[in-house]
């Protein structure tokens, strides 16, 4: 019989369990396997580039109407305003290969998967289908900080994954 994995992940954390279940067990308990932190996953984009003197000034002309300041105002940390969805889609790409890799050193394993709705896609689209045939559940919800042992709860009430 193959193992069956439950992994839950958001932006700064991804945590690996495997299901066991003694002869003894009424019900399967989770371990956990292995655990990431991504620790600027965590931080605002704001917190992580917040160098006041790398700043980049947002006007162009000094302002000339009256009572408009003399110089120029308005600072922002980056002028390329979608920096922070490149920086989202970087970290995601990034859990998507870790999952990915997880998942190639046990061939034969079963999946579950939980992540915030708006981030669970965008990581799953990142795992290879090879990865995806073998998932069975899909919580959109973010379980990274749930007790261990509530987490199966969780996927006992979700229909098979089929979407992905």
């Amino acid at each position: 019989m193959s193992d069956h994995y439950v992994i839950v992940a958001d932006q700064g954390h991804l945590r690996f369990f495997v299901r066991t279940q003694t002869p003894e067990q009424m019900r399967p308990s989770l371990r956990e396997v292995e655990s990431l932190d991504f620790p600027l996953g965590v931080k605002s984009y704001a917190e992580n580039d917040a160098d006041r003197a790398g700043r980049f000034q947002s006007s162009r002309s000094r302002a000339s109407a009256p009572g408009a300041p003399a110089r120029r105002t308005g600072m922002s940390i980056d002028e390329r305003l979608p920096m922070h969805r490149e920086i989202d889609r970087r970290r995601n790409e990034e859990i998507s290969r870790r999952i990915d890799a997880f998942l190639r050193e046990r061939p034969e394993a079963t999946w579950d998967f939980a992540a915030p709705a708006e981030l669970e896609r965008s990581f799953l689209e990142g795992v290879p289908s090879a990865a995806r045939a073998r998932l069975q559940r899909v919580v959109s919800k973010d379980l990274v900080h749930q007790p261990v042992s509530s987490l199966l709860d969780h996927f006992s009430a979700q229909a098979r994954a089929d979407q992905f």
